[in-house]
């Protein structure tokens, strides 16, 4: 695993003083380290990257309505250029479709092919499994065991806040 910056690594102190960037500093690595495990995994058992089955989730989030490219770059955090070369690959592979949007050619609307539902399907639960067992184990580092936790309490306000607007 990849060890973040420590004091006597060449930090000053007054940028060990800033919690934000200590927390980034740490978040990093572990971000590296968790997503690197993943797409091995998931090429391993279900023949897909990493990068392809999150775009497959921001289709298949939708579905049965399309979703623009815009949408999966917003949703996955990446620019629509990169968006775009990957639901090409899953296009080529046939897990989703394009249709022009009515009304403007420029746009493209993104559909999840039964292939790619299957494949959803069957991917999602090793994804969560594994999440859940990268996230358990690295919150008994004690290198990331407070990441884990701030990230862990984002997680959990968020699906608080969530619950209460939908109650």
């Amino acid at each position: 695993m990849t060890r973040p910056h420590a004091a006597g690594d060449g930090v000053s102190a007054q940028a060990g003083d800033d919690g934000g960037l200590r927390l980034w500093e740490r978040v990093l690595p572990l971000f590296t380290t968790v997503e690197y495990q993943l797409d091995r995994t998931l090429q391993r058992r279900h023949d897909v990257p990493l990068a392809s089955l999150m775009a497959l989730a921001a289709v298949a989030g939708a579905h049965p309505e399309p979703v623009t490219v815009g949408a999966v770059a917003r949703r996955l955090g990446v620019a629509v250029s990169s968006a775009s070369r990957v639901l090409a690959q899953l296009e080529r592979a046939g897990r989703v479709s394009r249709s022009l949007w009515p009304g403007d050619r420029r746009v493209s609307r993104i559909h999840l092919t039964e292939a790619g539902h299957d494949l959803w399907e069957q991917a999602r639960p090793t994804l969560d499994r594994e999440l859940d067992a990268a996230f358990n184990v690295l919150a008994f580092d004690e290198r990331y065991a407070h990441v884990v936790a701030r990230l862990c309490r984002g997680t959990e306000s968020a699906a608080s806040r969530e619950g209460s607007a939908s109650g």
